[in-house]
């Protein structure tokens, strides 16, 4: 029934879980707290880029438009 709800938490979950055993087993007993933090940076990472997505966006152009100018000919 909340099939659309609980596909993007088991998504974060499971992104959660392949960060958390880069530094712990899973076979530890902490392992399921620490793969709920991750997967709680992972979600804070993504809220960032969409709050900043604008603002990243217009500073890549603008970098890419400033190295295109100075480019020296052969």
């Amino acid at each position: 029934m909340l099939d659309w709800l609980t596909w993007p938490a088991d998504l974060l979950l499971s992104t959660g879980g392949y960060v958390a055993s880069w530094f712990f087993s899973k076979d530890a007993t902490s392992f399921v707290v620490v793969q709920m933090m991750f997967a709680t940076l992972v979600l804070a990472a993504i809220m960032t880029l969409i709050v900043y997505w604008q603002t990243l966006f217009d500073y890549l152009r603008s970098r890419r438009k400033a190295s295109a100018g100075t480019k020296r000919p052969l």
